[in-house]
């Protein structure tokens, strides 16, 4: 209460003009999306925000906003149906208060009377953020593919500009796009359909692969750089999806069979080892560590029953050692968190860029964990070998596909937290103690009616830190050609 106190006698001069006629409210104001103490970095879009019931939106007919600094100070006021911060002004506000916080006055005229809110803060972080995000946007179906695409949203401001999308190459789908540590000129792509191939961009190098082989047995998926650029490694799955009949699940997707592997662009040949391709086990989601030198993935025994048998998959970290020098695996398979011990089942394992923190998705069972209502993440401290849920990013819906900035101190992830059916991206901070902030939803210019109008979901997504250059008019002529470049086994 002392605080809210405060923080009233601090905007409370700037509402002065109307404050007779308000109705003052010990209550923080009904936003969408919740932006109340979030931390965020300096040089991110405006958090505009509008009124949080969308069952009747015209209730709110009119908002007043004061942002003011961490002494009172005034800096911004804006009027109107939802709070649209100008963006060169908010910039030059971010940028002058980095390392403190902003306080922000909200009054809004309800069923025909106005009320001031409790005023929150934004706080606004020294770690700066990447130059934009990447996604694949898609919606929700089961049975069949629509509209798609890769797209690339600049975080600094609301443009966002297709990579590559599904009607220029008569494409089914096209997912797993993957950079090499944030950097978009090495990505990897696959798409499905009459021009199905794997797209790589090997140092300017684009290649467009097949990579069945009769000893891998499919297509390359779930791709992750090695931080030199000369490997990147990729699961071979035989995924299927199943329906269920009389449960709060929709639907499961799981793999029949999967193994792990490491592709090497400059001979274009593939790098196996026993320890992966196991006929028991399904090896899956691999990501290399930042030196290079582990290769961590997650492993579960093999069910031949499917897919009555999915509950029975508890999917563990796994990691072995990897030599970049000659290009082989060690001898040895470590399990860092054991799915069946702890009766949990791990995805997506991504180590942060600086080597301390591991993030991973947790479910009951299974691997394809943006359908598991009950998905959370949890944070790995590699030098302490211990895990915990990240608490202040996880829900009651799912979280999944989750990724680290270039300076490790901002994570992206995907959570159904609105609605459990469409996926949207949200950021959290991440400290030096490895600790996450409060997440805020990616910043939408008319955030209600992008929430609202939006039949798409966002999943895969990805920090870039330079604007990717696609160089499309390379890569659609060797999509649409019927030649794919053949890869063979090392």
């Amino acid at each position: 209460m002392r605080r809210f106190f405060f923080v009233f006698l601090a905007v409370l001069p700037f509402f002065c003009s109307c404050v007779a006629e308000m109705e003052k409210v010990d209550e923080l104001p009904p936003v969408f999306p919740d932006c109340v103490d979030v931390t965020i970095p300096y040089n991110i879009a405006p958090l505009d925000f509008a009124f949080n019931d969308f069952s009747n939106p015209e209730r709110c007919s009119r908002m007043l906003v004061v942002v003011a600094d961490w002494n009172g100070r005034k800096l911004m006021t804006v009027r109107g149906r939802t709070a649209r911060f100008p963006l060169g002004k908010w910039r030059r506000i971010l940028e002058a208060n980095k390392g403190s916080y902003l306080n922000f006055g909200v009054a809004m005229k309800i069923d025909g009377s106005w009320k001031l809110f409790k005023s929150f803060r934004m706080n606004v972080s020294w770690d700066p953020i990447d130059y934009a995000v990447t996604y694949r946007k898609i919606m929700p179906g089961y049975q069949a593919f629509g509209p798609m695409g890769i797209y690339e949203r600049e975080l600094s401001s609301f443009e966002e500009r297709p990579l590559l999308e599904t009607a220029a190459v008569d494409a089914n789908c096209m997912n797993c796009h993957t950079a090499n540590r944030t950097d978009p000129s090495s990505f990897s792509t696959h798409i499905r359909g009459s021009h199905s191939a794997t797209i790589l961009n090997y140092k300017g190098d684009i290649q467009c692969l097949d990579t069945k082989t009769d000893a891998t047995g499919g297509n390359f998926v779930y791709p992750y750089w090695h931080p030199s650029g000369e490997y990147i490694a990729y699961s071979v799955n035989t995924t299927r999806q199943s329906f269920y009949s009389a449960s709060d699940r929709r639907i499961e997707v799981y793999d029949e069979a999967s193994d792990v592997i490491v592709y090497h662009p400059a001979s274009r040949q593939i790098i196996t080892s026993p320890l992966l391709m196991r006929k028991d086990k399904f090896e899956t989601y691999p990501a290399f560590s930042p030196d290079g030198r582990t290769l961590y993935f997650c492993c579960a025994d093999s069910v031949a029953s499917m897919p009555a048998g999915c509950e029975r998959l508890k999917y563990s970290l796994c990691c072995i050692a990897f030599d970049p020098e000659r290009g082989e695996f060690g001898e040895r398979v470590d399990t860092l968190l054991s799915g069946p011990r702890l009766n949990r089942s791990f995805a997506t394992p991504r180590p942060s860029y600086d080597g301390s923190y591991l993030m991973v998705a947790v479910a009951d069972f299974g691997t394809f964990h943006i359908w598991h209502k009950e998905s959370d993440l949890w944070m790995l401290n590699l030098e302490m070998g211990c895990a915990v849920p990240v608490k202040p990013c996880n829900s009651d819906e799912s979280e999944s596909f989750h990724n680290w900035s270039s300076n490790s101190r901002w994570v992206l992830f995907v959570s159904r937290r609105f609605d459990g059916l469409y996926s949207r991206i949200f950021i959290s901070h991440v400290d030096e103690s490895g600790l996450c902030s409060k997440p805020f939803l990616l910043p939408q210019r008319n955030p209600a009616e992008a929430h609202l109008t939006s039949v798409y979901s966002y999943n895969v997504p990805d920090f870039a830190s330079a604007p990717a250059d696609y160089r499309l008019r390379r890569t659609l002529p060797a999509l649409l050609s019927p030649s794919r470049q053949a890869v063979s086994l090392r």
